[in-house]
């Protein structure tokens, strides 16, 4: 594994010394106390990263209480909407103007509940509570730092990771990246979506026609269509047609 960086090693130095008490705020505070600069994060950038995983994402220390990830962000890359498995507590560092949607799941829809841009070195909390999203709309690539902790130790903090497919309403679980176009081998199904509100549906079609644009292959062509098809569906039920 690639050595730490000095401001990656006193984050870990932190997180290990503050463990036994350790929540999303102390998680937030231990990584600005940390004060990493984003040159630290180059030698676990991904700017190649496949089209179809949507960014980059590269591990760079884990134990089986926490781990910690640096992500690429190239113009608009996205993730899908997921939370994060079996993480308690943690925080996510962005050196890039990123976009960040959050979603709520609770009352009788599915629903987009807080959308932003957080602006360059600020400090997100994070916790398996959390069904987000986050992507570059600048034209600019960028790296993001993610650390992921539990109270108990697991083999991977971020396994059990749930992806909610707004396209097709279906709830995955997967043990790597929160991907689109993930097949039922890499991310079984798990569930069904509770109704997902109309503007949340739309806002996320938006997303994802600009990466079947981007990535053309054929299964892709499919998901096109069908996508196309809900939307067509919801405009002409809205009119009564």
């Amino acid at each position: 594994m690639q050595t730490l960086s000095p401001g990656l090693q006193r984050l870990v130095n932190l997180v290990e010394q503050h463990q036994a008490h350790l929540t999303v705020q102390k998680a937030a505070e231990l990584m600005a106390m940390a004060n990493i600069e984003e040159d630290e994060l180059q030698p676990w950038a991904d700017y190649a990263h496949p089209i179809q995983d949507g960014y980059g994402r590269k591990l760079a220390y884990h134990t089986q209480t926490f781990e910690i990830m640096v992500m690429t962000w190239n113009p608009g890359d996205f993730s899908s909407v997921h939370n994060h498995g079996y993480t308690q507590w943690g925080a996510v560092q962005v050196f890039g103007e990123v976009m960040h949607q959050v979603y709520a799941n609770t009352g009788d829809t599915f629903r987009l509940s807080k959308k932003e841009i957080l602006p360059y070195k600020s400090i997100a909390k994070v916790n398996n509570a959390l069904i987000h999203q986050m992507g570059n709309v600048t034209n600019k690539p960028y790296l993001t730092l993610h650390m992921y902790g539990a109270n108990e130790p697991h083999q991977t903090v971020t396994a059990d990771m749930k992806i909610y497919e707004l396209e097709t309403g279906l709830v995955r679980k997967t043990q790597g990246g929160a991907f689109f176009n993930l097949t039922d081998a890499e991310a079984p199904v798990i569930d069904e979506m509770k109704p997902i509100d109309k503007e949340t549906f739309v806002n996320q079609a938006a997303i994802l026609m600009q990466y079947y644009c981007r990535y053309q292959a054929d299964e892709i062509k499919l998901r096109r269509a069908a996508l196309l098809h809900k939307l067509e569906q919801m405009a002409c039920d809205k009119v009564g047609v």
